[in-house]
């Protein structure tokens, strides 16, 4: 017994030796001086701030409102308290020091919260309801116009940024739009071979492609998405220089009346559209019209729309074509308004001679949906307050937290935290700070870290998105979670560009989304302070603490590279494997 005992207490102290190496080991490999930032991550301060951005009285902090700028203030008032350097000029001191006559007498100002905004305005358009679509026939001796109603013989979509459109021009025939297709297929050519000129003219394509109707055809296995879809054809339209796109139904596709067809994209067509106002627009307005704008188009033009896809399906030829006698006049109008707001940014400087001139972005978008007018999941709950203590009040909270633990552990690379406004409206400020205004090089940015929705849902469970982007950001990622212990997924797919980290992805900057998954109260009014979960987030923060730290002392850099398919589908395997130790019955990503 004696034997077995000290046999025991033998490989117990081997255990607990091999175990100390093995913290020893995780915590050598995090670079020296980070303790003091990270134990004044706490999920208590979080928890606080978030009752205060989520709260009824923020409304929502839809981008613009009142609401949405005292956020903004209150952010400012966080990075100011926890000494981190506005980048902007302070309104206040500029006039004081014009004004002053003795330099003096100046006295210090403290920087107001004005230093720390990045301001910027974004257009909200809405189709109105005075669009015109009229097809006028011109001969010798006359001409007449038949116009038609929109919304009952048409509608207008666009591809991204929408503007008036007042046009009177010719219309050209280009089968279905395709210029690359099987076996060099192209429509923009006519039935002897020769190119079609597009440009300024109004283009007419059919929805769909070739031999749609045989599924052994090359086409039809093809996954082309200029094929089936619209908005692929109108940029393509674009880029030859047509003015204008319509689009009309098959008719060798058995579909429901042009009205019962398109009532569900109706509303949507219709929809509001946010966008930069420095932003030009790069598509053209795309018109799905009824059968009986159709005909008038082809009337008296000597030519049938189904005999001329039938010569296209029988040999492979385009029949590409201007009709000599018809025009067509297009008006359409936006109801349009200016919305201003900012992004709030706040600066801490690398130690390190050399590497302080890189920089690591930290951010977070502060901005919800306010009363739902936009953005809810239901239509039934506009109206309501959303306050978005989830998306993404958790989230700013711990940007703000972060910026408090690097003030008191700064790093050898520079840090540029940023809570992003107008993300609910398309990914706005984010794409403002990239495409317009990058406060520092963007050559020398060398990781973005960003936090949306990081409060909830199982408290084992972590998503890290962008992953298919870059290994070595992922693998910090699992160093620093050593001391963590998340189960970290990467099975995000299309969320990778779903939040601010996006456009720093599209200039190849290696990204980290931390996100702790969708839920049901998502965008609705219930995502209330009172769900989220403090230990989760501040684990979260922590996390994210310890990611930028290793970055930002590392000498090495992490490199952007996109995965191979294989090497994604590995990723995704990992994640589910791990998903099923805590979800072994329903993997729903919740």
């Amino acid at each position: 017994m004696k034997k077995i005992i000290s046999m025991i207490k033998n490989r117990i102290i081997r255990s607990t030796v091999f175990l100390l190496f093995c913290v020893s080991f995780v915590f050598a490999q995090i670079p020296e001086g980070y303790e003091a930032g990270i134990n004044t991550i706490s999920g208590k301060e979080i928890y606080d701030n978030i009752k205060f951005l989520a709260s009824d009285s923020l409304k929502g902090r839809s981008a613009g409102s009142d609401e949405n700028n005292v956020a903004a203030k209150y952010i400012a008032s966080k990075f100011k308290e926890y000494g981190l350097k506005p980048l902007f000029e302070d309104v206040r001191r500029k006039r004081f020091v014009e004004d002053s006559t003795d330099a003096d007498q100046l006295l210090p100002i403290e920087p107001s919260s004005d230093s720390y905004f990045q301001k910027f305005s974004f257009k909200r358009s809405k189709l109105s309801d005075n669009n015109l679509l009229a097809i006028t026939s011109v001969f010798p001796d006359g001409s007449y116009e038949v116009n038609y109603k929109f919304g009952v013989d048409f509608l207008i979509q666009y591809a991204s940024v929408p503007k008036n459109l007042k046009l009177d021009l010719p219309i050209v025939f280009a089968g279905y739009g395709i210029e690359k297709g099987e076996s060099g297929y192209n429509d923009f050519f006519d039935a002897s071979g020769k190119e079609i000129s597009v440009k300024n003219k109004i283009v007419l394509i059919v929805d769909g492609f070739p031999l749609e109707r045989d599924s052994g055809s090359a086409f039809s296995k093809s996954r082309n998405a200029q094929y089936r879809n619209p908005l692929r054809k109108a940029e393509v339209a674009a880029e030859k220089g047509a003015a204008a796109l319509l689009v009309i139904g098959s008719p060798f596709k058995v579909e429901p009346p042009f009205n019962i067809k398109y009532q569900n994209l109706a509303k949507s067509f219709k929809r509001q559209f946010d966008y930069l106002a420095a932003q030009k627009s790069s598509s053209i307005p795309i018109m799905f019209i009824s059968p009986t704008v159709l005909d008038e188009i082809f009337k008296n033009s000597g030519k049938n729309l189904e005999n001329i896809l039938e010569e296209i399906e029988r040999d492979l030829k385009p029949q590409a074509f201007e009709f000599q006698t018809k025009r067509v006049n297009v008006e359409i109008n936006f109801d349009t308004e200016i919305i201003n707001t900012q992004n709030v940014v706040g600066f801490i400087e690398g130690t390190d001679p050399v590497l302080k001139d890189e920089l690591i972005v930290l951010g977070a978008h502060y901005d919800h949906i306010g009363f739902g007018y936009y953005g809810a999941m239901s239509k039934s709950n506009a109206g309501e307050i959303h306050n978005g203590a989830d998306d993404n009040a958790s989230g700013t909270c711990g940007l703000i937290e972060l910026a408090e633990a690097f003030s008191k552990s700064k790093p050898k690379r520079s840090l540029l935290f940023v809570a992003f406004s107008a993300e609910e409206n398309g990914l706005l400020g984010s794409r403002y700070y990239i495409q317009y205004q990058p406060l520092k090089q963007l050559e020398k940015t060398v990781a973005m870290l960003n936090f949306d929705m990081i409060g909830r849902n199982e408290p084992e469970l972590l998503w890290i998105g962008a992953a298919f982007y870059g290994e070595d950001i992922r693998n910090i990622v699992e160093k620093a979670n050593k001391d963590i212990g998340f189960e970290l997924l990467y099975n995000t797919g299309l969320l990778s560009f779903a939040s601010d980290q996006a456009f720093f992805l599209k200039k190849e900057i290696p990204s980290a989304f931390f996100f702790a998954g969708l839920h049901d109260d998502y965008h609705t009014p219930f995502d209330d302070v009172e769900k989220i979960n403090p230990a989760k987030i501040e684990r979260v923060t922590k996390l994210g603490f310890l990611t930028g730290w290793i970055i930002a002392n590392q000498e090495s850099k992490p490199k952007y590279r996109e995965l191979t398919p294989d090497e994604r589908k590995e990723l995704i395997r990992i994640s589910l494997e791990r998903q099923k130790k805590v979800r072994p019955k329903n993997l729903k990503n919740n």
